[in-house]
């Protein structure tokens, strides 16, 4: 969690003074580990950070590790992009490409 503040205190100073994206990008590694009370405390600060300075926090996480933080009081249902790949069939893909 250590990394997740210093993350997003770095994002938030270079975004500041134009010095940086509008952005912070986390891996599911950040959270492998982490109490369920850190990794929803660490989620509602991304969100609440994130909308006041004009910025967007993405991370792709695991069920187990978003389950962990919805099962103590993490709404995640205003957040979740719903991605599915699927390459199984002729429609399948990602974003309508097929790789």
């Amino acid at each position: 969690m250590v990394i997740f503040c210093f993350d997003l205190t770095l994002a938030v100073v270079a975004h500041r003074h134009g010095r940086g994206p509008n952005f912070l990008i986390h891996d599911s590694h950040l959270y492998d580990g982490v109490d369920a009370r850190q990794v929803k405390a660490a989620l509602e600060l991304a969100v609440q950070v994130t909308a006041e300075e004009g910025m967007q926090y993405i991370v792709t996480l695991n069920t187990d590790d978003l389950a962990k933080a919805t099962g103590v009081g993490f709404d995640a249902a205003p957040y979740i992009n719903d991605t599915v790949l699927d390459d199984q069939h002729e429609t399948g893909g990602l974003f309508g490409f097929r790789f």
